[in-house]
This record gives C-alpha cells, structure tokens and sequence, in this order.
C-alpha cells in the first residue's frame, strides 16, 4: 500500500477526534469547538464554487468580445482559490493536511501548484477556469463538481464555441454516459436543451444560435 493510500485510508474529513476523543474533556457552554474535516472540505467546496460564481462575470465580459482572456486574469483566478485553499487547509486536521502535503509532492513535486508550473501545461484560460474545481478524489474528498464540466468542455472545444459556464448538467450526463474515449459531440450539444436531437439540429442552423467552430 502506497503512502498516499495508507493515509488516505484514513481521511475522510470527517476522522478527526472530536466528542470520541475528548470523552473525559468537558466542553465549555457556549464554546466553539473547531470543525471537523468533513465541515472544512463543505466549507471549501462551497467558498471555490462562490468565488466561481464571482468570476463568470469577468470572463464573459472577454467572451462577449470573442477574446480569450490573458495572463492577468488568469493570475488573479490562481491567487483567490490559493488564498481560500490556505485558509482551509490551516482548519484541517494534522493527518489531513500530511496527506494533502503528500498528494501534492507527488502531483506537483511542491507542496502546492504554482502558477509557473501550471503554465507549462496550461494557457491562461485553463487555468483560470481549473481554479474553481475542486479534486481529491485520490484521497476520497469530494469535489464540487465544476471539474465534471471542465471535462465537457475540453472534450469539445476543438468544434464548439461554448466555454464552462454554457456547459448544463444535462450535458455532463450526456458525456459520462458515451463510452470512454468516444465523444459524441452532437449528442452532448443536444443535451443542453430541452429539444429533441431534431430540433437541436435545426436550432444550430439558425443565425445567431450556432454552437460550433467554423474555419476559413
């Protein structure tokens, strides 16, 4: 067993001593006893998606001029989750913060992403948009979903004009249920409305409604 899994056998953000291990401790009336993992990682789910929430805005004032947004926003994107993920991670539990430490030597060799270092795989827009998901899975956290639209869009922005914020439920559902490494992308644009597959289609030939890149 790895030292990854041996610890994260353990988190589960919530395997924090609390009333179990202060048994013989009273508690003062009205005192505020610290949040269990479980509360934290809510907690952080929650503040990344509002940040995200603050955010759409921004971007589609670059979107609305068909340009992609630049290494300033981008910058700023990184700084804000960085700023909540600190915050968070100093609430979490010893075990908890070792096992995300350790994660992150693995997947970054630092004990956190830097922004340099995720500029070698990434241009600005994608990691400002990878800003506002949260991951861990390998550690059993849960996420807040936002890394599922994520996924969505990079499976079809090679021919659709959409960004993350246009991407719905409907066609995350879409995507998760067509067979892996096999996109579907009239499928999942289908998926984004109420239509049948017909109508859709006819809707992505009117003006002003197409979805897909076209090129010269």
């Amino acid at each position: 067993m790895s030292a990854i899994s041996t610890v994260s056998s353990y988190l589960s953000w919530g395997a924090q001593e609390s009333a179990q291990g202060s048994k013989n401790a009273p508690v003062a009336e009205g005192a505020k006893q610290p949040r269990g993992d479980q509360e934290v990682r809510e907690s952080y789910n929650v503040k990344i998606s509002e940040a995200y929430q603050e955010f759409k805005t921004k971007f589609q004032e670059f979107h609305d001029q068909e340009q992609c947004f630049g290494e300033a926003l981008a910058r700023e994107a990184y700084e804000v989750r960085s700023k909540i993920k600190e915050e968070h991670q100093e609430q979490t539990s010893y075990l908890g913060r070792a096992a995300i430490w350790l994660r992150n030597m693995v997947m970054y060799s630092s004990s956190n992403a830097s922004y340099e270092g995720l500029s070698k795989t990434k241009n600005p827009e994608e990691i400002a948009y990878s800003a506002f998901k949260t991951g861990g899975g390998d550690l059993g956290l849960k996420n807040n979903g936002f890394g599922d639209k994520l996924d969505v869009w990079n499976a079809i922005k090679e021919v659709s004009t959409l960004y993350p914020e246009d991407i719905t439920d409907a066609m995350v559902s879409a995507y998760k249920a067509q067979e892996p490494g096999k996109v579907d992308v009239d499928a999942i644009l289908a998926a984004r409305s109420d239509t049948s597959p017909t109508d859709a289609f006819l809707d992505l030939l009117k003006p002003g409604t197409n979805t897909f890149k076209t090129y010269a």
